[in-house]
């Protein structure tokens, strides 16, 4: 009769030819978007750490009923924002320092779907126009719905999402700029 071995689960896996990479949640690589806006860094960045209830103006993602603040100062946030996502309610908690000129990054403490270390960054640099603005996000997922999320990445799914959301709070700064102008 054949002994019986016991394997652990990444030997189980691999017996089966199912590659490591395919069945662990690892980090998913960098996202970076760049836009241009006529409006100048300073205004960029400022409403990039504005915590208050314009924030969802702002940002499709963060929804005023998710956004909590839990402590501010003059180069620091940290924050709870969150919004409900086809696999339920998604959210983080981020610490946000603005102490660089001419970045604010937000690194995630805790999250449903994030790795804490996680993180997304927003650069704005004056150019011949206006502003440079880029958003750089490094998304380790993890959770049941870092799973569920994890086969779209690959595709430019988070790409085009950062893209369009980066659009919509540069257009929405820049609708506010032209009224006051």
């Amino acid at each position: 009769m054949p002994r019986r071995v016991k394997l652990g689960r990444a030997e189980f896996r691999a017996s089966l030819g199912i590659p490591h990479s395919f069945t662990s949640i690892v980090a998913v690589p960098t996202v970076h978007v760049v836009d241009h806006t006529p409006l100048s860094p300073e205004r960029v960045l400022a409403a990039a750490h504005d915590f208050s209830e314009r924030r969802a103006d702002l940002w499709p993602d963060v929804h005023v009923e998710h956004l909590r603040v839990h402590e501010e100062g003059e180069t620091f946030a940290e924050v709870t924002e969150g919004n409900p996502w086809p696999i339920g309610h998604v959210w983080e908690r981020l610490r946000y320092d603005w102490s660089t000129p001419g970045v604010v990054k937000g690194t995630v403490v805790d999250s449903n779907i994030f790795k804490p270390g996680s993180s997304w960054e927003i650069r704005a640099t004056p150019s011949n126009a206006g502003t440079r603005v880029e958003v750089i996000g490094v998304r380790h997922l993890s959770g049941i719905r870092g799973r569920m999320l994890y086969p779209f990445f690959p595709l430019g799914l988070a790409k085009q999402t950062v893209a369009a959301h980066l659009r919509h709070f540069l257009s929405t700064l820049e609708a506010k700029a032209s009224d006051v102008g």
